[in-house]
């Protein structure tokens, strides 16, 4: 079970959302888990890949929270992305994501996913390619290990002996999200070879193992 995160998180620049509503289908945490995993560039890494109806990602959206017991948060961006979407509502050939007055523009999502036998969150992310270079991964995906961390002590007691580790995989043509990750702290741990065949992910033939990154709260 996760442990009892904010429904917002706030950074300088950006506020998470956590999404935690899977119906009704026009809810907004579905609308906005949709935006995002249809978008084909920001979920070229994921082996799931781009959803293509909105039940589609309604039910991927059921089965990770369900099944996984996923965090999920969507991003979004304040201030110099709200002035940008002004200006992108006055160009019509311009297919801008949702943005909310008081959230900002809609960027992406953060998350993470459990293995109940180790502690293990396994964190992912996914912007969309318009927020690539800003930072604003670093700064989302740190603000979301904190509050898991402060998360996890506030559950914790002195005889507890359990360690709480979050994992991440990349693959070596992702030298993007290595370096932040690498800013973030974690470290590289090995290899995981999983096995089988190749797999089709991001326009080319990759596998069957990669690299596994790791972090301990």
């Amino acid at each position: 079970m996760a442990p009892p995160l904010p429904p917002k998180i706030s950074t300088p620049r950006l506020t998470l959302l956590r999404l935690t509503h899977t119906t009704p289908l026009t809810h907004p945490h579905v609308r906005l888990f949709h935006e995002n995993w249809s978008d084909p560039t920001a979920t070229a890494w994921s082996l799931h890949g781009a959803t293509h109806s909105l039940a589609e990602s309604q039910a991927w959206m059921t089965e990770q929270f369900t099944g996984s017991d996923n965090i999920f948060y969507a991003v979004f961006a304040r201030t110099e992305q709200q002035q940008q979407q002004e200006e992108e509502e006055e160009d019509a050939t311009v297919d801008a994501k949702t943005y909310d007055a008081e959230l900002g523009l809609h960027i992406g999502s953060d998350g993470n996913e459990t293995n109940q036998d180790i502690n293990l969150r396994v964190l992912g992310y996914a912007l969309f390619p318009s927020s690539w270079g800003k930072g604003y991964a670093t700064e989302s995906n740190r603000a979301l290990i904190a509050a898991y961390g402060a998360a996890v002590a506030s559950t914790s007691t002195t005889t507890t002996t359990k360690k709480f580790y979050i994992e991440a995989a990349v693959d070596d043509d992702n030298p993007g999200s290595i370096h932040v990750l690498r800013k973030l702290g974690f470290r590289r741990i090995g290899w995981k070879d999983e096995g089988g065949d190749k797999v089709w992910l991001n326009g080319a033939w990759r596998g069957p193992g990669y690299w596994v990154y790791g972090l301990f709260v």
